[in-house]
């Protein structure tokens, strides 16, 4: 399986690729100048989900990284390892939060379409 969507609002514009490796996901979020700034690995135990986050020094992609891969791993019941980048120089405090909320609705996309498969 193979799932690619885009979303933008303004001159913000995000990215998510998933692709499933055996029983895992792996979930690529991209924004701008695309790049590695953070990445997490959701683990499901049951009705509960964990994660833990590597950051790049100086980014800022670990909340973005942190709440997908533990929505994820918990909604879709496997291993999640979600890496993000999502950079546009000047960004106001509105386009970041733009890009939370669009990162969020691409999660919640890749999620539902997930759980239709099973």
């Amino acid at each position: 399986m193979k799932f690619v969507k885009s979303n933008s609002v303004g001159r913000i514009s995000v990215d998510l690729k998933a692709v499933e490796i055996g029983d895992g996901l792996l979930v690529v979020i991209t924004g701008g100048n695309a790049h590695i700034g953070a990445a997490a690995v959701g683990i499901n135990y049951g009705t509960l989900a964990t994660s833990s986050v590597i950051t790049v020094p100086g980014h800022r992609e670990d909340r973005v990284v942190k709440d997908a891969a533990e929505k994820l791993a918990k909604e879709l019941g496997r291993t999640v390892v979600v890496v993000a980048g999502i950079h546009y120089d000047e960004m106001s405090k509105e386009e970041i939060g733009d890009a939370l909320r669009l990162s969020g609705e691409l999660v919640d996309e890749l999620a539902g379409e997930l759980c239709k498969r099973r």
